[in-house]
């Protein structure tokens, strides 16, 4: 590199990596032989751009990029196997339903508040 910066794009902005080493190198250091294992740093989105835009690579890329932009509509999960229990609050439920599981809830807690008045006697 001609000049060697050695900041690993926290400083500057990151351009690219050594693909033998790893090494990042920043904009200060720019497109040159890599300071650590002396490999030629290429620029290879100037040789992406005088290729066709249209291959394969590209529009995998394309579309991955487009999922990651996506993701965050894309996650929204319905459970459908919540209908299998009626509760008052489900959306695949209908209003009749909806009330019926309410009353039903109720009764169940009225039930359940008597059984705990309930006296159990064990003589022995």
């Amino acid at each position: 590199a001609k000049r060697i910066c050695g900041c690993y794009g926290t400083k500057h902005n990151p351009l690219t990596n050594c693909l033998h080493c790893g090494r990042i190198s920043c904009e200060a250091e720019g497109y040159d032989f890599c300071p650590f294992c002396h490999i030629l740093i290429e620029d290879f989105s100037q040789r992406i751009q005088g290729e066709r835009s249209s291959s394969s690579a590209m529009l995998h890329k394309e579309r991955l990029l487009e999922f990651d932009r996506s993701a965050a509509a894309r996650t929204h999960i319905l459970d459908d196997q919540e209908d299998y229990f009626v509760s008052s609050n489900s959306m695949w439920s209908t209003q009749e339903e909806q009330v019926s599981a309410r009353e039903k809830e109720k009764e169940r807690q009225k039930m359940l508040h008597e059984r705990q008045k309930q006296k159990l006697t064990i003589n022995f």
